[in-house]
């Protein structure tokens, strides 16, 4: 598997990267395949229950999606110091999974209507969301699994094999979209059962991968596989992925809270959400990728010991992911118009869309350079700081913003509220980055240990 302790530092990260951009990239677009298919054979209630459904799916995935990509960089650890083969972060990984699958489904089942209820959304379009939300939630199992499966190559640096799996889930999820949803009229039901179904078939590939390769000899000296030492990397997963969980977990609510305040705007409007939601995950698979890329680099090479490689890391994902974000400006700014109308042929859902992408494409680069700084400071198991700034940025700036600027300029309110979210994002971000390398702070197993720091020097 690839060693990202050695070798050229930029072309690890973005080796790293690349692949997994391309996999997120096609899975957004089943993203977009999705809405267009259920835009095109269930029409536009469809699509805004879709954009309702959304928030609620995040905040119950919330939580496992911290958890494995805290075993992402526990993993990541483990492989610079020369444990990449320690099954009993495996088994921790897995118990979280299993237990959280089913705490889903049951969460799904018993609280999706009265959760829907909350945002204001009423009728046929909260019935297909509840439809929606359900029947993915009861094969949750199938999704962590391949979540659970991807963490694990991801964080030992095996990204090809990642990335191959997402691939195939996305190309299933993509047919399997169009077949349940058209030909066989499955509705929103037949939109999550996609979901389900492909994920469940190369969750399978992979689990099986895995199996045969943990069943190959230990080295000779490794540490025995105990129920004590399982607890115990249950616990480092949970620590390392508690923040990031609650930062997930606001993420999904703050976007309920938002379908909330933009509801009384009409069904047009709350479409509209939709499209602009599914642009801004496809627009952001880049930078999110570079941060995990630069995440598992920085886990790597601080298990190993290595911060002069971190800071180096850290210094070409930043100006890559300018140069990244001046381009995805220019295009969103140019194409606006037939981006919008791909999705909708409403003329004011296009309108939203295409004010949206003018309003926010200038301002892109206060986003994106803080999630790449965040991959840093998950990297050296610091996820608090991405927490709070999630706090400041989403909680106490752009929600509170959205609902007043709603209120007094309307949709395009609610656009500048984003933009002002994102830049006190970075403001705190860049704060917490300076105050970050001058603390001392403990290595990846709790021992003191050096931090890579981005300015150079190695932190004791």
């Amino acid at each position: 598997m690839p060693d990202l302790t050695r070798g050229p530092v930029l072309t690890g990260i973005v080796g790293t990267a690349a692949p997994l951009a391309l996999a997120n990239l096609l899975q957004q677009g089943y993203l977009l395949v999705d809405s267009a298919v259920v835009g095109r054979y269930v029409g536009v209630t469809g699509l805004a229950a879709l954009g309702a459904a959304q928030p609620l799916y995040s905040i119950l995935t919330s939580l496992f999606t911290g958890v494995s990509g805290a075993f992402t960089v526990r993993l990541g650890h483990l492989a610079g110091a020369g444990r990449r083969d320690d099954p009993s972060a495996l088994l921790a990984l897995a118990a979280c999974t299993a237990v959280w699958s089913a705490l889903c489904a049951a969460v799904a089942v018993l609280a999706a209507a009265p959760l829907l209820a909350l945002t204001g959304v009423t009728g046929e379009v909260a019935a297909e969301a509840r439809t929606f939300v359900v029947t993915l939630c009861s094969g949750m199992v199938a999704v962590y699994a391949l979540g659970a499966v991807c963490a694990v190559l991801t964080g030992r640096g095996d990204v090809r094999r990642a990335t191959a799996l997402m691939i195939a889930a996305s190309v299933l999820n993509a047919v399997f979209a169009w077949l349940f949803v058209g030909p066989w009229r499955l509705g929103m039901a037949g939109a999550a059962l996609a979901v389900v179904a492909s994920n469940a078939l190369t969750a399978v590939v992979g689990l099986t991968r895995l199996v045969r390769e943990q069943r190959r000899p230990r080295p000779a000296g490794a540490a025995a596989v105990t129920a004590a030492a399982v607890r115990a990397e249950v616990r480092r997963g949970l620590r390392i992925g508690a923040p990031m969980a609650v930062q997930y977990l606001l993420i999904g609510v703050g976007v309920l809270v938002l379908v909330w305040i933009i509801t009384p705007f009409g069904e047009e409007a709350l479409a509209a959400l939709t499209v602009v939601a599914r642009l801004e995950l496809l627009t952001s698979v880049l930078f999110l990728n570079l941060s995990g890329a630069l995440m598992v680099f920085t886990a790597q090479n601080t298990g190993a010991g290595r911060a002069a490689r971190v800071r180096e890391g850290v210094r070409h994902s930043v100006w890559l992911g300018v140069a990244l974000t001046a381009v995805v400006s220019l295009l969103l700014l140019v194409g606006r118009g037939p981006i919008a109308a791909l999705f909708s042929g409403s003329p004011e859902t296009r309108l939203v869309t295409e004010r949206y992408i003018l309003i926010t494409a200038p301002f892109f680069l206060c986003y994106t350079l803080t999630v790449v700084l965040h991959g840093w400071f998950n990297g050296i198991a610091r996820t608090v700081v991405p927490l709070i700034c999630t706090v400041a940025s989403l909680g106490v700036v752009r929600l509170p913003l959205s609902y007043a600027l709603g209120h007094a300029w309307g949709v395009d309110g609610i656009m500048w509220a984003t933009v002002i979210g994102w830049v006190v994002g970075l403001g705190y971000t860049l704060l917490a980055t300076r105050h970050a390398v001058a603390a001392p702070r403990a290595g990846p197993d709790g021992e003191a240990g050096p931090v890579a720091r981005p300015d150079g020097r190695a932190v004791r």
